[in-house]
């Protein structure tokens, strides 16, 4: 075989060991997105069984930032007439919710039934944070309700207020990317105001968007850390500059075929490591860093000793020369990624 095919041919084998690498347990979204619990994600809001006696509906949203983890505030205000009947707070209220007087909730835990499917479709087109949270195991909203509030006429009038947790987003060192919130309802709508959901001197961008879906008023917010974001996207736009301009310089050390060059190839091989699964977006877990990175990086100083024969050989003096190269790589690797993970 051409000598020059031969070392294609064993560039080609690496990039594919690359490749099937990401299908073992030790790569995955889980290890650069902390997987959320799936009762973190459920609407807020407030559901009717008779939504058409429901009038003068109000409804302003808050941040409280008193929390160590801000809570979202719904200052509620709405008339009601008509039969007797129920209404449902969806989420978990994080604090105890004052009704008015006479007013008794009923604690009872149920996941509504209705056209939450549209709406959960419907509302993933338009938030600026779906692909963080299907990353995070998210793809939907639930309509969860952990309290039924008898309506009457008698009381008419009501008044309330209730804080719920928001559903936060972070990257795999728990720095905090963004939080949100979806607020929905199936009455008819009168005001629904934001007051004070940006911290003063934060670096937050809010995005804030209401419309209506499947007869339900759809309301969300999110606030959005862009910094860290950008700082994502740039380390995954680094990593994949380096890994094309190793793959490219690698082809060059191969095409101009002189033996002591084969150096470079195999540190540009060993490049390609780190910065192939940021180009998948496939996160590595700390194990796959202490042993698989190291074992990839035994392969490529084979690799490259294999490029300098014509033949398909490696010498006990290669083995030797590629663990040393190795354990080279393997410390670099400490202080590069590992300990700054740990700390």
């Amino acid at each position: 075989m051409n000598r020059k095919l031969k070392n294609l041919v064993v560039l080609a084998l690496f990039l594919v060991i690359l490749f099937v690498s990401t299908f073992t347990g030790a790569f995955g979204h889980q290890y650069e997105w902390p997987q959320l619990d799936k009762d973190q994600g459920n609407f807020h809001g407030l559901i009717f069984d008779t939504p058409t006696n429901v009038s003068n509906l109000n409804v302003v949203r808050s941040i409280d930032q008193n929390e160590k983890d801000p809570l979202v505030r719904y200052d509620i205000q709405f008339t009601y007439t008509g039969d007797n009947s129920n209404m449902r707070i969806l989420g978990v209220p994080n604090r105890h919710v004052y009704l008015p007087e006479g007013v008794q909730a009923h604690r009872s835990n149920v996941t509504l039934k209705g056209e939450y499917d549209k709406i959960n479709q419907n509302l993933f087109e338009k938030l600026s944070t779906s692909g963080l949270l299907k990353k995070e195991g998210l793809s939907s909203f639930r309509a969860v309700s952990q309290m039924r509030v008898p309506l009457s006429s008698k009381v008419a009038d009501y008044s309330f207020t209730v804080y719920e947790k928001p559903i936060p987003l972070f990257s795999r060192n728990y720095d905090k990317l963004a939080d949100l919130s979806v607020f929905i309802t199936n009455a008819r709508m009168d005001r629904f105001t934001d007051s004070n959901i940006a911290k003063k001197g934060s670096n937050l961008k809010v995005n804030t968007k209401a419309d209506s879906q499947a007869g339900t008023y759809v309301n969300h917010l999110e606030r959005i850390d862009e910094g860290k974001l950008n700082n994502i996207s740039l380390k995954k736009n680094i990593c994949t500059i380096l890994f094309i301009l190793s793959l490219l310089g690698t082809v060059l050390f191969i095409w101009l075929d002189k033996n002591k060059l084969f150096y470079g190839a195999m540190i540009f091989m060993m490049i390609m490591i780190p910065s192939f699964y940021p180009l998948m977006d496939v996160g590595v877990s700390t194990l796959a860093m202490l042993l698989l990175y190291p074992l990839l990086a035994f392969i490529a100083a084979l690799a490259s000793k294999l490029m300098h024969y014509d033949q398909v050989k490696i010498t006990t003096n290669d083995l030797k020369q590629s663990l040393a190269f190795t354990i080279l790589f393997f410390i670099l690797n400490m202080l590069i990624f590992i300990l700054p993970r740990a700390f």
